[in-house]
């Protein structure tokens, strides 16, 4: 698989009811060559089980074991990228 042209970063924390939507909106996206990384900021909800019920292999989960602000978790998301 080659590298996609375009990375999108979710950044969540405890939104387990929301992360869904967010995923599904770039899932929905006419253009395709794109990955989708969500990081998870240590969210004690659902979060991971929605994210990781998703079975496609542009979806990537990231988790931080400690809550360390959006900001860490963008930044996460583009060193993944």
């Amino acid at each position: 698989m080659s590298t996609p042209r375009v990375s999108v970063i979710v950044p969540t924390y405890n939104r387990e009811r929301l992360v869904g939507r967010a995923i599904e909106s770039v899932l929905g996206q006419t253009y395709g060559d794109f990955e989708l990384i969500v990081v998870d900021d240590a969210s004690s909800d659902g979060t991971a089980a929605v994210v990781r019920g998703y079975d496609d292999p542009r979806v990537r989960y990231l988790r931080h074991e400690t809550n360390r602000g959006g900001g860490a978790a963008r930044n996460t998301g583009i060193a993944a990228a």
